[in-house]
């Protein structure tokens, strides 16, 4: 399993405006600029995480994108699994039917195992865990040579 670029993005836009939002709503072309995304890239991105609920868009001069939950409500799993669907290791573990070894495969157990874990650990990383590492990484790289 490999997270694509449309995942990838999803995870930094959401972080982007979680980072920015007490500023007010945050525009595309600010979100753009920052993160060096085409704004048309952006809005293919954009647009699943909202119709999923995850942002809310605001209209007019103000208008821009902020967050529809709080950060500790959205995981990487969510973010994952709205923009690449749902996180499978092989395709045999949801469809038992696709191999006729399935019953009695050990292998196929160590990859429902894995998956497991794998998504286990995506739904205990929130947002807010990553705004914290943001933010922590900040301080961290401030220079105080005189």
């Amino acid at each position: 399993m490999q997270i694509s670029t449309k995942g990838r993005y999803g995870l930094r836009i959401l972080l982007d405006i979680a980072s920015h939002e007490a500023q007010g709503p945050v525009t595309m072309r600010e979100m753009a600029q920052r993160q060096e995304i085409s704004q048309k890239y952006l809005w293919q991105v954009i647009n699943p995480l909202k119709v999923a609920g995850m942002l809310r868009a605001t209209r007019g001069a103000a208008g821009g994108y902020v967050l529809a939950k709080a950060p500790e409500q959205i995981t990487v799993q969510d973010i994952v699994e709205i923009l690449e669907g749902p996180v499978t290791m092989v395709r045999c573990v949801h469809l038992p039917g696709s191999c006729r070894r399935s019953a009695g495969c050990t292998a196929r157990g160590a990859w429902a195992e894995i998956e497991q874990r794998v998504r286990e650990t995506m739904a205990g990383i929130t947002l807010q865990y990553l705004l914290i590492q943001q933010a922590q990484n900040a301080v961290a790289s401030t220079s105080y040579d005189i």
